[in-house]
């Protein structure tokens, strides 16, 4: 257990004890992760403080207040808030009290000594009795992001126990230290206080010093400003993904939208051309004489338009792929592969992940990821066969697309420049999957997708 608020404040006690000068503050802060911690760290101190005959002033919000009178109830330890008796607690609300100290957002020393310093005065009897104080008033400064103020409220705070015997408790979540302005302040209300006591997850001993617990104090500030940064950074990793899939998915429907135009309106248009030239070819041929010459080209000019425009859909979007799914399009995509590049390429689907049925999401993510693989094997890699394998190892779905061309070097170059790669790794992320390269000079180049399962089911 963190050791107790008493011990921070015996020197103080002595002092008293001994009849030497009350104004000696011990000034203590205690950091927090948990509000259930500072309730119990508060209730101890109150039971000490009234162990030891010493009133207590306790500023604290209404929260936390109900919280520590449910702890010391339940230790039997809680005097009544109205009594008279010099071991009572004053209970004071921390939202109210501070805003009778500040002036225009700022702590005023006269305020303080007014507000504070009389009421000090009064418990101690004008310093025959030592008080405890405990205080959140600065924490509350410190959520707002007012850490200046915060500063000088702890200021004014050892400038009132030059005044007045009393011993001092602040605490500070740690939730309110995240970014550098705040580890400034942090810092610095560390130099403001005689002791720092570090949050719950240190264990103290009689033996440790107020520098070490300091240092663990600081130490344990930096380690949750880095987990506080590594999980900011995964926020704005997941945002990015999301705004990625969401701009693939924009792009994914334009296709469709783009490519259904083209077969409904300029599809429609040269196939109705086409069937007026060649009816008027086809007339002249049965009226016996040749056909215009112009006719006959126009009527190939036509089939081509139309073996472009089907050319251009499929880029775009092939039908089979909204049709029949992901495993008959690869199929049908190895196929055009081999009559446009005259290259061998092998496909091979593992039975228990051709049974499957993809979402049309992940579907066209997968089809995507090997479109491209294929693509680049193509242009780049000077390859003279492809191999493409869907196969299932334990709880994962594993995609290759392997050539046998000249190797990692060609794909390392490509990959620090082509966004088709950087795509790639964005939609295997997005899907809980991992995108990898590997070969060699010489000996060929593999594209591996590693899917979970569980994803490729879901997805």
């Amino acid at each position: 257990m963190v050791r107790s608020v008493a011990s921070l404040i015996s020197a103080a006690n002595v002092q008293v004890q001994s009849g030497e000068d009350l104004s000696m503050c011990n000034h203590a802060v205690q950091f927090y992760e948990n509000d259930w911690f500072l309730c119990e760290r508060v209730a101890n101190f109150i039971h000490e403080a009234a162990r030891a005959g010493e009133p207590t002033v306790v500023i604290v919000t209404r929260a936390h207040r109900e919280e520590i009178e449910r702890v010391l109830g339940k230790a039997g330890d809680l005097a009544s808030p109205t009594s008279t008796d010099p071991a009572d607690v004053v209970w004071l609300d921390a939202d109210a009290t501070l805003d009778t100290l500040l002036i225009e957002g700022w702590p005023n020393a006269t305020r303080c000594e007014s507000v504070l310093g009389t009421l000090i005065g009064t418990l101690s009897g004008n310093g025959r009795v030592p008080v405890r104080a405990f205080g959140e008033m600065v924490a509350i400064l410190c959520a707002r992001g007012e850490s200046d103020a915060a500063l000088r409220l702890e200021q004014l705070w050892n400038d009132l126990a030059r005044k007045h015997a009393f011993s001092l408790l602040c605490a500070y979540p740690t939730r309110v230290f995240r970014g550098s302005e705040e580890a400034r302040a942090f810092h610095a209300i560390c130099s403001a206080h005689d002791s720092v006591l570090p949050p719950e997850a240190f264990v103290a001993t009689a033996e440790d010093t107020v520098p070490y617990q300091l240092a663990v104090a600081a130490w344990q500030h930096k380690t949750k400003a880095l987990e506080l940064e590594i999980a900011r950074r995964a926020d704005i990793q997941r945002a990015l993904s999301e705004l990625s899939a969401h701009q693939h998915r924009i792009r994914e429907n334009e296709r469709k939208r783009i490519a259904r135009e083209i077969h409904d309106e300029l599809g429609s248009v040269l196939t109705g051309i086409k069937a007026y030239v060649s009816v008027a070819v086809d007339r002249a041929r049965r009226e016996g004489s040749a056909p215009d010459p112009q006719l006959v080209d126009a009527a190939r000019l036509a089939d081509d338009a139309l073996d472009t425009v089907r050319r251009v859909i499929t880029e775009l979007r092939p039908t089979v792929l909204d049709d029949l799914g992901i495993w008959v399009a690869l199929e049908w995509y190895i196929e055009q592969i081999e009559k446009q590049t005259g290259l061998p390429c092998s496909l091979t689907i593992d039975p228990r992940l051709s049974a499957s049925e993809v979402g049309p999401e992940l579907g066209t993510v997968l089809f995507r990821i090997i479109q491209e693989a294929l693509t680049n094997a193509v242009r780049h890699a000077q390859a003279k066969s492809m191999v493409v394998r869907a196969q299932c190892d334990e709880a994962f779905a594993v995609f290759e697309v392997c050539d046998d061309g000249k190797g990692i070097d060609a794909v390392r170059l490509l990959g620090q420049h082509s966004w088709g790669i950087a795509g790639m790794h964005e939609r295997a992320r997005h899907f809980g999957g991992a995108l990898t390269i590997a070969g060699a000079p010489g000996m060929g180049t593999t594209v591996s997708l590693r899917l979970p399962l569980e994803t490729l089911y879901d997805g």
